[in-house]
């Protein structure tokens, strides 16, 4: 993980706003954040240092949520998302609000807003580079509410662009137009959420709003399919959850996401017991845990999977 250990801790924390081109820039700490916490443009960078912080914030455009070290939490409609060692955390102003803390450990964050127009329009030239005039047409491709509130892990370069910008905005030494520092962001995020962009629009529907509600009820699914890892749980029952018929969910799983919630569950299943595997258990516990009859029935598992039977598996 990138670090922020080159930050001088004894810089002195600007308390007034510095603005660049429609990008508002600003670092705040426990004793100018409630000054400092409106904004005046769609775009803003505001960097961070904490120790311990609750608040309740109001997502605006497209938010990224990053800490180079210790770590934040997000709640939203009882689900926890964990900013640290990596990963972020993405959500829009399709949610109202969602809680934030951050418990005794110093935390060095960045909050990016991105005016979700700009966003409409990078997903709009990266799914069609060749269009030259669609952009009066941009309202086709509006920040779906569902398509980017998730967590994930950053590549290095995305990690290295994040830190640069925690540093860079609390010690006033941004060395290039901060506009230009969102445009590059923007287009790095969609980049490496494109797997996800494809999903959505892979989904054959006659109606935007209709693509939407589909792509919605698909994630509640997956995400009770991410959650039944040990339990036993019927295709209809995920089904039911997405207020679909089974041979619907199946059919639409697979058009968005390329694999049926068969394999998909299947495949999780074998990915958690490489991961239990690494924290000491046994291949019989990991078996019996993951709802496989015997061991071997896991083992012919785990190499469809793997290649490799979990004797010879090099973890």
């Amino acid at each position: 993980m990138c670090s922020v250990e080159m930050l001088d801790r004894s810089v002195l924390i600007p308390e007034s706003k510095t603005y660049n081109s429609s990008c508002d820039i600003v670092h705040v700490n426990h004793k100018n954040y409630h000054v400092l916490k409106p904004r005046t443009s769609e775009n803003r960078i505001m960097s961070s240092f904490f120790t311990s912080f609750e608040d309740q914030v109001r997502p605006r455009g497209l938010g990224i949520k990053f800490a180079a070290e210790g770590q934040e939490d997000y709640w939203l409609q009882g689900k926890r998302y964990s900013v640290s060692q990596g990963r972020y955390f993405l959500v829009n102003d399709s949610v109202p609000s969602l809680d934030v803390t951050i418990k005794n450990k110093a935390t060095w964050s960045v909050c990016v807003d991105i005016d979700a127009q700009l966003v409409n329009d990078v997903l709009q030239q990266w799914l069609h580079p060749n269009d030259l005039d669609s952009h009066h047409h941009i309202s086709r491709y509006l920040l779906t509410p569902d398509l980017f509130i998730r967590e994930a892990e950053a590549s290095n370069h995305l990690q290295r662009l994040l830190t640069n910008l925690i540093t860079s905005s609390a010690s006033q030494t941004l060395q290039v137009s901060a506009i230009e520092l969102i445009y590059e962001l923007t287009s790095l995020v969609i980049e490496e959420n494109k797997g996800v962009v494809d999903s959505y629009y892979r989904l054959q529907t006659a109606k935007s709003s209709t693509r939407k509600e589909v792509f919605r009820r698909l994630l509640v699914g997956k995400e009770v399919l991410d959650d039944s890892l040990f339990t036993e749980l019927s295709m209809k029952e995920v089904a039911e959850a997405c207020c679909m018929s089974e041979f619907r969910f199946y059919r639409l799983f697979r058009q968005c996401f390329g694999d049926s919630p068969y394999n998909y569950l299947f495949k999780k299943r074998i990915d958690k017991s490489i991961e239990l595997k690494k924290q000491g258990q046994s291949w019989v516990e990991i078996a019996t845990l993951l709802n496989f009859t015997d061991l071997s029935a896991f083992s012919k598992s785990f190499k469809k999977v793997m290649g490799v039977s979990p004797s010879k598996a090099i973890l």
